[in-house]
């Protein structure tokens, strides 16, 4: 097989592009992490972050074939994918009753970045 067959099998499996993913974020974060400016630190701080958490859920798939476990780690995902709809629909509600609320009490305001956060949270 040729080395561009490899790669499209390799990347069908939805874990291995996690890990490709993970591993180019670990990069990422690491050139940051050493530059001696303090937002570049922060920047390295929440992207190293954001790649842990990753690897977390990648360390899921060994316990895939844990007999106790496996069936149960099905199951969440089976239940994560149901709730990605639901999820999608409260964000909606929450945001349409955020901003009508929001601009009922407030009124009309300068338009800044913390602006969506406010509404959010206003709702929320």
């Amino acid at each position: 097989p040729s080395a561009r067959n490899v790669i499209k099998i390799y990347f069908k499996s939805y874990w291995n592009k996690l890990d490709v993913v993970a591993i180019i974020l670990f990069f990422v974060g690491i050139v940051p992490r050493y530059i001696t400016i303090s937002e570049c630190f922060c920047a390295a701080r929440i992207i190293l972050s954001f790649d842990l958490s990753i690897w977390f859920i990648r360390s899921l798939d060994m316990f895939t074939a844990v007999k106790l476990l496996g069936p149960k780690l099905v199951m969440i995902g089976e239940m994560v994918h149901g709730l990605k709809f639901f999820m999608l629909m409260f964000f909606v509600f929450i945001l349409a009753f955020g901003v009508s609320f929001y601009s009922l009490v407030f009124g009309v305001q300068e338009f800044t970045w913390h602006l969506p956060r406010k509404i959010i949270n206003f709702a929320y």
